[in-house]
This record gives C-alpha cells, sequence and structure tokens, in this order.
C-alpha cells in the first residue's frame, strides 16, 4: 500500500462562480436570517411605509458590509427579494477572491505481489496486481464549493474558477 498527499500553500484565487451564485440566490449565505433576526427575502420595510422614519423589526434585506461616502457604517439594507443582493451587482470583487492553499489525498494504491510459484512456468521475473484511486479526498481548502485547482480550461489557467463540475 501506498499513498501520496498533495500540499499547496498559498496564491489566490477569484471565484467567477461565487461572484454570481451569491447575486443570484443558489447559495446558502443568500438565505437565512438577517441582523434583526428575519429571513434575508423577506421583503424591506418601513416604520410607516416611510423610509425617512426607517427601517421597521420585520424588515428582511441586508446590510452589505462597507462604508458610507462620508466613512461611517453602511447602515443601507439591500433588498433579497430579487437578483443583485450581493454578488456582481454591489460587492467589490475583492469579496470573492480567496486563499488557493489546499491539502488532498491525491492517490492511493494498493497493489498484490503474486507468489513465484504461480507465474515460473510462464516465464515471468515476477506479477502483480493493482487497484489505484486518484483524487480521492480533498482534506483543507479555503474556496467554498469548488475544487481550487478545478477551472473551465483544458490549459493553466491559473488564480480564476468558473463553472466546475463537482468532482466525481
Amino acid at each position: 500500500m501506498s499513498f501520496l498527499f498533495d500540499v499547496s500553500s498559498g496564491g489566490d484565487i477569484f471565484s467567477l462562480d461565487m461572484w454570481y451564485g451569491s447575486g443570484t440566490g443558489l447559495y446558502a449565505e443568500t438565505a437565512g436570517l438577517n441582523d434583526l433576526g428575519n429571513p434575508k427575502r423577506d421583503p424591506i420595510t418601513y416604520v410607516d411605509n416611510d423610509p425617512a422614519k426607517g427601517y421597521a423589526a420585520n424588515t428582511g434585506g441586508t446590510i452589505n458590509e462597507g462604508v458610507q461616502a462620508d466613512g461611517s457604517a453602511n447602515t443601507v439594507r439591500v433588498n433579497n427579494e430579487t437578483y443583485g443582493a450581493d454578488g456582481w451587482a454591489v460587492s467589490p470583487n475583492a469579496k470573492f477572491v480567496y486563499d488557493a492553499s489546499y491539502i488532498k489525498l491525491r492517490e492511493v494504491n494498493f497493489t498484490y505481489n503474486f507468489p513465484a510459484q504461480l507465474y515460473k512456468k510462464l516465464s515471468l521475473s515476477n506479477a502483480s496486481i493493482s487497484v489505484v484511486g486518484s483524487n480521492l479526498w480533498i482534506l483543507y481548502k479555503n474556496l467554498p464549493y469548488a475544487d481550487p485547482e478545478a477551472s473551465q480550461s483544458s490549459g493553466n489557467i491559473q488564480g480564476w474558477q468558473s463553472g466546475v463540475m463537482p468532482a466525481t
């Protein structure tokens, strides 16, 4: 039996899948409860339906990280009922850059060497049979929902992740 671990440390990767998926509500991060304890995808409601009076306690939407033009913390809610609450529409591209480090179980090999009595008559010096598994497990990664090595190309695109199918 033999095995091979593969470690890559450092580097950055931009995830176009997260960029689009966050904007369209595809990923789990776009659902759940907001800072008020209400579903993010509920409509934004105002006190007495008047935006000047502020947000009602039962309002949906989210407040994205950031600052106002004057440097104060962002307090503007973004509507999560439709596309564009996150992702390409309102978030900086830097939000979707991840550390490309990973640890993988790259290969496991089981080999059985047959006893010499079995193959001596065939004029063989030795005989064995192996079962090999490749790319079996990603033990650690920082990129959500995808393999940091996978890409939309058969070439050597690095630092870009898009359209990746789940590993089989």
